[in-house]
């Protein structure tokens, strides 16, 4: 992962594992050592560790392109969204229905059995069967995480 060196506000002092900062009368901010860059003890001046999120952004995969009706399923850490979908997809928590986001207007409304429409979300709720009719019909942006 890139790492860019930046200040870290405040006047710390060196304690055994890393740097602590008195914040109140029974409260310290706490940097261990591998997060730290630099110690000024001096100046009490403390640089540390930050992650270079344009670097992460310029290495990702470039995006795909939805061409034709199906899942485009990508990662966040790595990937950027496809581009040209129609709907974003998100499986609910116990895996029985999905969320359907539109991605764009003009799309015609779902319907049918299984579909319900959330009017204060603009969002659908839709079973796993009348998922697999869905993608079959219209391009949709799947993001998955690594865990």
């Amino acid at each position: 992962m890139a790492a860019i060196e930046r200040k870290i506000p405040g006047t710390f002092s060196k304690v055994p594992g890393g740097y602590a900062q008195q914040t109140g009368p029974n409260t310290q901010i706490f940097i261990p050592d591998m997060c730290a860059s630099s110690f000024i003890p001096e100046t009490g001046e403390l640089n540390g560790y930050a992650p270079d999120y344009e670097a992460m952004e310029a290495a990702k995969a470039p995006a795909a392109v939805a061409d034709k009706p199906g899942v485009y399923a990508y990662y966040y850490e790595t990937q950027h969204a496809p581009t040209g979908c129609d709907f974003s997809a998100e499986l609910a928590y116990y895996g029985k229905h999905y969320f359907l986001r539109p991605l764009h207007d003009g799309l015609p409304k779902l319907h049918g059995r299984g579909i319900t429409y959330d009017e204060r979300d603009g969002s659908y709720t839709v079973t796993k069967r009348a998922y697999e009719q869905i993608k079959a019909q219209y391009k949709i942006s799947y993001e998955m995480c690594f865990d």
